[in-house]
């Protein structure tokens, strides 16, 4: 599901996009502990270093390029195969990763692609989770499509990215403290996107 806003958040400071994709990788982090907890794979405190690297390095977009290089590797490591496993929630572990990978190389090459990528990777994630949950079937349901986009986890999906645009748009330039109401906006007792 595309969200409407991002055309807004295109014509924003590489700060305020890379704000963007560290709060969707905050949204999507529990996720992956709990497949890490559920289905023993991965070390979700490689990915907690990780993202607080990221955060660490929002204010200035500088970070050095081992470092990133170092973090993507660690990334990878970490992220599970579709194949590996029968679950539903490999493909929550797996958005979380790439949402992760597509934020360090945001910090790089600050390339709004990325942030698009970020945007629908966290939209899937509760995507094929209403689908599991509510054993929607494309084929078979007409309404499967209506289903998906009126349930409120998507609707609570859509509108904390369409929020954190909408605050981000209303800022002149952004700082810490901002950074840290929107991370405290989105909370929802840390149980990420999925309310796991």
């Amino acid at each position: 599901m595309a969200i409407t806003e991002l055309k807004d958040l295109k014509g924003m400071d590489v700060v305020k996009q890379a704000t963007f994709a560290y709060l969707a990788c905050e949204r999507l982090f529990p996720n992956y502990v709990y497949f890490s907890e559920n289905y023993h794979f991965g070390n979700p405190s490689t990915l907690r270093k990780v993202i607080d690297f990221i955060h660490d390095h929002l204010l200035e977009l500088e970070p050095n390029k081992n470092q990133i290089t170092s973090h993507i590797k660690e990334i990878e490591k970490n992220t599970p195969g579709t194949e590996d496993f029968t679950t539903t929630f490999v493909s929550s572990a797996l958005d979380a990763c790439a949402a992760i990978f597509e934020s360090l190389n945001f910090l790089v090459d600050k390339n709004f692609s990325r942030i698009e990528t970020i945007s629908t990777l966290a939209t899937d994630t509760v995507d094929m989770y209403i689908q599991e949950i509510e054993a929607l079937d494309f084929n078979k349901d007409k309404d499967f499509r209506q289903k998906i986009n009126n349930h409120f986890l998507m609707k609570k999906e859509v509108a904390i990215q369409s929020g954190i645009t909408g605050y981000l748009n209303s800022r002149k330039s952004i700082d810490s403290d901002d950074i840290q109401t929107l991370l405290n906006l989105q909370e929802s007792n840390k149980k990420g996107s999925l309310g796991l």
